[in-house]
């Protein structure tokens, strides 16, 4: 089962439960939805995050997100499977 969390792309349970799990606000999904730069990764998904410059002035734009956009979005076939916090280990691990 899965729900939306802005027009065209849906979460899946596990995304929502990794949310909840990890405290990730669905507005701060929603603006890596929005903004986020696309890479690959492994299976022929996609994943999303928020470079440095954006995420600095997005923050600037909605300060109840400071220090919480952070993150990456990965999808597959336009829903979003899992959420994570964006560190500098899982991004060797990634790459």
């Amino acid at each position: 089962m899965t729900r939306s969390v802005r027009s065209g792309f849906r979460t899946s349970r596990h995304a929502r439960a990794r949310m909840q799990g990890r405290a990730i606000r669905a507005c701060a999904v929603d603006l890596v939805l929005n903004f986020g730069t696309e890479e690959r990764a492994c299976g022929g998904r996609t994943l999303l995050r928020l470079d440095h410059d954006l995420r600095s002035e997005l923050e600037l734009e909605h300060p109840e997100l400071r220090g919480r956009l952070g993150i990456y979005v990965v999808l597959a076939s336009q829903a979003v499977i899992t959420v994570c916090h964006d560190t500098r280990r899982l991004r060797r691990q990634l790459h």
